[in-house]
């Protein structure tokens, strides 16, 4: 699935300087397509979000049964938290979230891509370029951003996961600077540093030092904002 003419010692030599790298081209073309294709089509995607504190998760339908002031009301406390730089708002893909999900070939495909991140080929590529020896598997979920979602500004560092990087495989076409989604980079106190667009068949890796979020998702983006995202682990799956 790797593109086989990735420039290793380039990219191992971009990543020396500041524990960040965004690698284009990096699956082989027609694997690349084949996932966006089947992120648009055949995903049952579900919205995560933070509520007063707790994580939470729901199904579409779940979503369009709410009435029109318990809708109000959700939404409320998720912007009224991310006011305060807390929160995230998404939806999000775990494989295996359903038994019926093994019979779709879109999903076993996807699956598939899942279990060559956690392979020893593509380790052994992350490994070369970050001098991590230690890298043993991948976390990871499918994404998708849509108007009016986010992920406020945070690090990934969480202990008993042993996280090393963190990555953004994405898979949006034509994306707009305009329409948000942007990964963002901060400073310690806050201030922004740097913002890469989604970009279609990239990987965007980084230390878990870095702060980071997804920016706000405009209401007059076209397309979604689809990836795979997740961290490199220190640790057996």
């Amino acid at each position: 699935m790797l593109n086989p003419d990735l420039d290793r010692e380039a990219l191992a030599a971009k990543w020396r300087e500041d524990g960040r790298l965004r690698i284009e081209n990096v699956l082989q073309p027609e694997i690349a397509e084949r996932i966006h294709s089947a992120l648009k089509s055949s995903v049952p995607f579900r919205y995560i979000m933070n509520i007063e504190g707790k994580n939470e998760t729901r199904t579409p339908e779940e979503m369009r049964d709410l009435k029109p002031e318990e809708l109000r009301e959700t939404q409320a406390k998720i912007f009224g938290a991310a006011s305060k730089g807390v929160g995230f708002y998404y939806c999000g893909y775990m494989m295996g979230q359903r038994e019926e999900d093994t019979q779709d070939e879109d999903l076993k495909f996807l699956n598939s891509v899942f279990e060559y991140v956690n392979s020893d080929e593509l380790l052994s590529f992350i490994r070369d370029i970050t001098d991590l020896d230690d890298l043993k598997s991948a976390a990871a979920q499918y994404t998708r951003y849509t108007p009016g979602q986010f992920l406020t500004r945070h690090r990934d560092e969480v202990g008993d996961e042993q996280r090393r990087l963190a990555f953004v495989f994405g898979f949006s076409k034509n994306w707009h600077p305009d329409w948000g989604g942007m990964l963002q980079f901060f400073e310690d106190d806050g201030t922004p540093r740097e913002s890469w667009a989604p970009m279609f068949n990239s990987v965007s890796m980084f230390e878990i030092r870095h702060v980071h979020s997804v920016t706000f998702v405009t209401p007059f983006a076209l397309e979604p904002r689809l990836s795979l995202t997740g961290w490199f682990r220190a640790k057996e799956r």
